[in-house]
């Protein structure tokens, strides 16, 4: 039997359910959405632009399905002006003969200074007063336009909402890290956010396909680009990289690292903003995300982040150390900064009494001298910046990253292996295809036939029908009085 709490989120949800599938239903009626007969080659590709994961996740993943022989004539993004120049131009290049849209409907929860869940609140409520008229109005006329029969959606939960509340014929199957979350059964997945979460990008009737970082049979491993562990860059006494979708909660980095060189990647929007943060910390050189980023990791001698899934695999996978800040309130980055320290030596991340809570880690003493412990199981440490500087020269991960390479290794052929199955049809949908095919062609062959059988019998018919032309003709009662005149004359 649920419990109180249990049965209180499913019923937010339920309250969120009715309220989101009037509004979208009535509005999409509104704007010309009408029912559409699918065309079983076609998939539409959706994709989140929070943050440039997901981008990166979308362009391995078609880029394995498509050399399987698959084709992505329409690539849809939540904005398209989040992505950066050079990826768009590259995936543009990569599927030369997609049709790109831009949706241009996104919550922002990340607007490059705080993250705060009452802006999320805000923005998504801004949205969907401000932008969803014109939304639907889009998505109605892709999907009568291309009439796809599989969404490939990777965590973009508004074309996902369109289609579940529609009940559409196109089928939903959506790829995303946070798939791991609900297969790992921590009772985060159990919460009305991660369980709203899901409702809103995978519904009732869609398939989530989980990005692991830990295998899983359900799973496909974390998309993320390895290049080949190479040597570290020492001149100078090294360097760290630095990265986050959310870098506010990066600020230590310029006061605790003074002396260490710290290359801080943020998104070319943000960065005139940072630029300016950090300019009286000459240490720390703020540059854009670029195509070279995992080879400067590469090179690094650790990274310095907040625990987003990708680039924290990255470095765990080279070998990298990494201590970790996590954002107040961002859930899924909550569960992944628990994740990483319980499974991954190298791993650490601040002492502070909000981290002792996540971890569940004890104080022991007081000022300077205080130790905390972890439970048992945490491979990673609560550390200080420094102190965990300091420790790197003792730690051995050669071992820990060659065992996550292994699985990593596998993404291409579980790409193929998890989602072709999905995205074609079935044996038992061909069947029925094939079922109907056999009986439109014998009833289009009964139809020919008749046709020739009443063909064959028109000479007989027609002269039957011309006999009794001819006899009402002699009948006609007009013919019968300008016949008797003409006798009446003519005997007169």
């Amino acid at each position: 039997m649920p419990s109180f709490g249990d049965a209180l989120v499913r019923f937010v949800i339920f309250l969120t359910s009715i309220f989101v599938r009037t509004h979208v239903f009535t509005l999409s009626k509104l704007m010309g959405y009408r029912r559409y007969e699918p065309d079983r080659d076609t998939v539409l590709v959706t994709c989140c632009t929070n943050g440039l994961g997901h981008v990166h996740q979308m362009e391995r993943v078609l880029s394995v399905l498509q050399d399987a022989g698959m084709r992505f004539p329409v690539i849809a993004f939540a904005k398209e002006q989040k992505v950066p120049a050079y990826k768009l131009e590259s995936l543009k290049q990569r599927f030369p003969d997609a049709t790109f849209y831009n949706l241009n409907l996104e919550i922002d929860y990340d607007n490059g200074k705080s993250f705060n869940n009452l802006q999320i609140i805000s923005s998504g409520t801004k949205m969907v007063i401000g932008r969803a008229t014109p939304f639907y109005r889009k998505v109605a006329r892709i999907l009568r336009r291309h009439r796809p029969a599989y969404c490939l959606s990777f965590w973009e939960p508004s074309v996902a909402t369109f289609i579940n509340v529609m009940n559409c014929p196109t089928r939903l199957v959506a790829v995303a890290s946070q798939g791991q979350i609900y297969e790992d059964d921590t009772g985060v997945e159990k919460g009305l956010l991660m369980r709203t979460l899901r409702w809103f990008n995978v519904g009732d009737k869609g398939q989530l396909v989980p990005l692991s970082v830990r295998p899983l049979e359900s799973a496909i491993p974390q998309v993320v680009k390895v290049p080949e562990p190479t040597a570290t860059d020492e001149r100078d006494g090294g360097y760290f990289v630095a990265y986050s979708t959310v870098p506010q909660v990066l600020g230590a980095i310029g006061r605790r690292m003074q002396g260490h060189t710290i290359r801080l990647f943020v998104k070319e929007r943000r960065l005139a903003f940072y630029q300016a943060k950090f300019r009286r910390y000459p240490h720390v050189h703020v540059r854009v995300t670029s195509t070279d980023f995992a080879e400067q990791l590469a090179r690094s001698r650790g990274l310095i982040a907040s625990p987003s899934r990708g680039v924290v695999t990255q470095a765990i996978a080279l070998g990298k150390p990494v201590y970790l800040f996590c954002p107040k309130g961002h859930i899924e980055q909550e569960y992944n900064l628990r994740f990483y320290m319980q499974r991954f030596a190298g791993v650490a991340s601040p002492k502070g009494r909000r981290y002792r809570r996540y971890f569940g880690a004890s104080r022991h003493g007081r000022g300077r001298n205080a130790t905390v412990s972890l439970p048992d199981g945490y491979h990673g440490k609560l550390q200080t910046l420094l102190e965990w500087e300091a420790s790197l020269s003792a730690l051995e991960l050669e071992e820990q990253a060659a065992a996550l390479r292994g699985w990593l290794g596998q993404t291409d052929e579980r790409i193929r292996s998890r989602l072709l199955p999905l995205l074609s049809p079935s044996a038992e949908e061909l069947a029925v295809e094939a079922a109907q095919a056999a009986a439109e062609a014998e009833e289009e062959a009964r139809e020919r036939a008749e046709a020739a059988a009443e063909a064959a019998t028109p000479e007989v018919e027609n002269e039957g029908e011309a006999g009794d032309d001819e006899e009402e003709d002699d009948d006609d009662p007009e013919e019968d009085e300008s016949g008797g005149a003409s006798d009446g004359d003519e005997r007169g």
